[in-house]
């Protein structure tokens, strides 16, 4: 009796490139640029408002129960630069809190499309990265709400209008996009599983 073993060769010359594979490329180099373009944006207005809280010695940005001002604000907000340097340096912590997880959906968008712009589609690495997203979302969403409860325990709070229906939707978002993460993970798996069958 003998034994068939059915081996995959060592290379495999990839199949030639689809219109359809050629478009998604294309367009994933542009959403690159976008999502680098929005990343350096949103750090550089981070590094304005956070030089804004720590050095700005005028009345133009004021700061109250509902939200921040930059001009005209209503007569219960206070000007930042009044407020003592502790107080301005926990609204520093606060603002990096909020900011840093749409920092980090732009930067693991960029990594997502740089993947895709490689050829990267259903690749475990393209799924991770898409789940990331996801993370990244729902963090962006339940950062107003940690703000709030860390500046309300320590008696810091002053702009009290943290819940936002835009975080819920944002949560909701994220959890889809997590989720469809983890089933392109599942999916991979399952064309390995598939694919290594002798």
């Amino acid at each position: 009796m003998s034994t068939v073993l059915h081996l995959k060769p060592l290379y495999r010359p990839p199949p030639p490139e689809s219109t359809a594979q050629r478009r998604v490329r294309l367009g994933s180099r542009a959403a690159v640029w976008l999502f680098t373009g929005l990343f350096a944006l949103s750090g550089a207005i981070l590094v304005a408002a956070i030089a804004t809280m720590l050095f700005y010695k005028g009345e133009l940005v004021r700061i109250g129960p509902d939200n921040c001002y930059i001009g005209e604000a209503p007569a219960n907000s206070v000007a930042f630069s009044s407020l003592p340097l502790v107080h301005r340096l926990v609204y520093v912590g606060v603002g990096l809190a909020r900011a840093t997880p749409i920092l980090m959906v732009f930067w693991s968008l960029r990594a997502l499309f740089a993947g895709y712009a490689r050829g990267e589609v259903f690749s475990a690495r393209a799924a991770r990265r898409f789940g990331l997203v996801g993370a990244w979302l729902c963090a962006y969403a339940v950062s107003p709400l940690i703000c709030h409860l860390f500046l309300s325990a320590t008696g810091y709070e002053i702009d009290k209008n943290w819940a936002h229906m835009a975080s819920l939707q944002a949560f909701v978002l994220g959890m889809l996009v997590f989720v469809i993460g983890q089933v392109m993970m599942v999916g991979r798996e399952i064309e390995e599983d598939r694919e290594a069958f002798v």
